[in-house]
């Protein structure tokens, strides 16, 4: 697939399910230095080819992915399977000392015709992030600012969690895309988190920006109590697939993707040591 055509080629399925993505964690936990790129080893030295490699042959249409200033970013990029699809996270819970040179040297490595998130989640604020919503809203928008002066620049897509429909759940998202940078606006909607249906939220989200829509995270941890609490009639995550599958088409959306989020099993936020969550693809792990 054209990397070109990716927001045209993923919005054109009316008669069939949104194409996946696969989500691969990429942040940095400010509070314990936990890197998820070093716990997943998905690094161009380690099993990022593997990885691609994998989720190509189960089929996804795209990826998301990171470019950590703490990384080599032109190796990153190089990684990528020629002409793969990928959205590239710019800052992902890991705040660059200089955040325009850094937006600057993602620009340089990425291919023509990119996309790209400035800074995933800014509305999850520090406790998550190390970051206030302010602050990195702030900083996407210096970013895609820095982005546009430059020839090369990617096409930039939001990141933010919609799980209900209050006034706040807006306001970064209405930000970023008043700055007149953004293409395409995600929602990210976990199971344990959610309020509103996920078809009522995409069709706020889509009636309220008048842009493509995308899936950027979704996913099932299995056994994690308020996730079935919530969702009783959903056992297992190809069951949350389905229902997600099920929420779009009711929606009337046409929703660009569906990122599962994230895509491998993921170790332990606190304690990378102790084991893995299991959340990732319901198909075979790479």
């Amino acid at each position: 697939m054209n990397v070109a055509a990716f927001p045209d080629r993923m919005s054109c399925h009316a008669d069939g399910p949104a194409p996946i993505l696969a989500g691969f964690e990429c942040g940095r936990l400010h509070w314990n230095g936990h890197d998820l790129l070093d716990s997943t080893n998905h690094l161009p030295h380690g099993s990022m080819a593997h990885h691609y490699a994998v989720a190509r042959d189960q089929g996804v249409a795209g990826a998301r992915d990171g470019l950590s200033w703490r990384h080599d970013i032109a190796a990153r990029v190089r990684a990528v399977p020629e002409g793969f699809p990928v959205i590239w996270d710019f800052v992902h819970f890991d705040a660059p000392p200089r955040p325009a040179r850094h937006a600057a040297a993602c620009c340089m490595a990425l291919p023509p015709d990119a996309w790209a998130i400035a800074v995933n989640e800014p509305s999850v604020g520090r406790r998550v992030s190390g970051m206030t919503p302010g602050r990195a809203t702030e900083m996407a928008l210096r970013m895609m600012a820095t982005a546009a002066c430059l020839p090369n620049r990617p096409r930039f897509a939001t990141c933010d969690p919609f799980h209900h429909l209050h006034p706040r759940v807006f306001k970064a998202t209405d930000r970023l895309v008043a700055s007149g940078h953004v293409q395409m606006v995600g929602v990210n909607y976990y199971p344990h988190h959610a309020v509103e249906p996920l078809h009522r939220v995409l069709r706020a989200v889509a009636d309220r920006y008048r842009l493509p829509v995308m899936i950027t995270e979704t996913g099932w941890h299995d056994g994690l109590p308020a996730a079935h609490r919530r969702f009783p009639h959903v056992r297992d995550r190809w069951g949350w697939l389905a229902h997600v599958q099920a929420e779009i088409a009711l929606s009337g959306v046409p929703v660009a993707g569906l990122c599962w989020y994230p895509w491998l099993d993921m170790p332990a936020w606190d304690d990378p040591r102790h084991g893995r969550w299991p959340c990732g693809w319901p198909g075979r792990q790479a």
